[in-house]
């Protein structure tokens, strides 16, 4: 048997907060989060633990990092494990929670958004252009600017289904 599962990930964007609750049922049964993994999560096989996790988008500096786990284990927090800048922590479940109040909730969903918001910008711009080299060239540029359109309008749809979603939740909370 092995000591390493993988967790598929509903999408931070879309499910954070079951992603979080799968997290704490798999703890209970002793699979353990280990670290992030693509598009999921990396759990390892230990005792079974009663604890609650809780996610936090930052950008850190090297410098900054002692303070903000230190910040979060005073709290009660433990960190787990952190990709780019994402961050993972535990706590038993009556730990106060991350965020209790409505304008640290849409400040961390406006930090989750800022990297999805660049990038949709990024592929709609270029999916523009090659709606512009399919729409005004002709010849062998037609043909590839089409291809390249079809492509980048790939990309960009679920990216604005995800702006979409992190929108409706910041207008939730503020609600």
């Amino acid at each position: 048997m092995t000591n390493m599962k993988y967790m598929m990930s509903g999408g931070l964007a879309f499910s954070e907060q079951k992603d979080m609750q799968k997290l704490q049922k798999n703890a209970q049964k002793g699979w353990h989060l280990s670290s992030f993994a693509t598009l999921g999560y990396n759990l390892e096989k230990k005792d079974p633990e009663d604890v609650q996790y809780s996610i936090d988008y930052r950008k850190l500096e090297k410098d900054e990092e002692e303070e903000y786990f230190e910040l979060f284990s005073t709290a009660g927090w433990t960190h787990v494990c952190s990709s780019y800048e994402m961050h993972i922590f535990k706590a038993t479940p009556k730990t106060k929670p991350i965020y209790t109040d409505v304008e640290s909730n849409i400040d961390k969903i406006a930090r989750l958004a800022r990297p999805v918001n660049i990038s949709t910008i990024f592929v709609a711009l270029i999916a523009m252009l090659f709606w512009v080299i399919m729409t005004f060239t002709n010849s062998p540029f037609q043909q590839i600017g089409t291809w390249l359109f079809i492509g980048s309008y790939v990309l960009l749809m679920p990216m604005l289904g995800m702006l979409v979603v992190l929108q409706y939740r910041k207008w939730i909370k503020k609600s």
